[in-house]
């Protein structure tokens, strides 16, 4: 073989040799970066982290906002929570031994307690319920004893509404106190509706 091809190929190799180094580096600077990369799961990771982070965030400011409204109506909310219990007092002393039932103040009173219970629902910015399917059957027949019947149901509705702690403290944000007041304060709103009826029933049939 002549000298001349023996000296150019080795010098073809001796060139070649920087350009395989660079893209052996800029390869494996290339999988480093990549290896750095999180995988998908880790990016589903921090995607629910921040939705739960910014769930979070908005329930403290509902729960913020609706704690102030309940301050600025604390006299309409006050004057509801005190007559519900003014109208429960007169509607219970119907139920003494020596007493009898007037149909129509009882549907008066009962027509107040759902109005007032209503506004005092909206006011306290309550959550909603979750509704059952139960509905009062009025196929039953309507006599007296079945209209004491629902009043001593509204009584014990009453009393745990009363008792319930945000009404010691508006700025209460225990879930589990709102929830029982928001559900104690749609039965007691459906008991007041079913008694108004009842005793509007009774009314017309005493009269007759």
């Amino acid at each position: 073989m002549p000298a001349a091809f023996k000296i150019a190929k080795r010098s073809t190799v001796v060139f070649l040799l920087p350009g395989l180094l660079i893209l052996s580096s800029a390869t494996t600077k290339s999988q480093t970066r990549t290896a750095n990369l999180p995988g998908p799961a880790i990016r589903e990771g921090n995607r629910s982290m921040d939705d739960y982070d910014r769930a979070i965030s908005r329930m403290k400011n509902d729960a913020k906002a609706a704690n102030e409204r309940r301050r600025n109506l604390f006299p309409q909310i006050n004057e509801d929570f005190q007559r519900i219990q003014v109208i429960h007092n007169e509607i219970v002393r119907m139920l003494q031994p020596d007493k009898g039932l007037h149909y129509d103040r009882l549907a008066d009173l009962t027509d107040d307690m759902k109005k007032r219970g209503s506004r005092l629902r909206e006011n306290l910015a309550l959550p909603q319920s979750e509704k059952t399917d139960t509905q009062p059957n009025h196929s039953d027949p309507i006599d007296e004893i079945q209209i004491r019947k629902s009043i001593e149901g509204l009584h014990d509705l009453i009393v745990d509404f009363v008792a319930n702690p945000i009404f010691k403290n508006l700025g209460v944000v225990d879930t589990k106190a709102i929830s029982a007041a928001s559900e104690s304060l749609d039965k007691i709103i459906d008991k007041s509706d079913e008694i108004k009826r009842e005793a509007k029933v009774l009314g017309k049939a005493h009269r007759e």
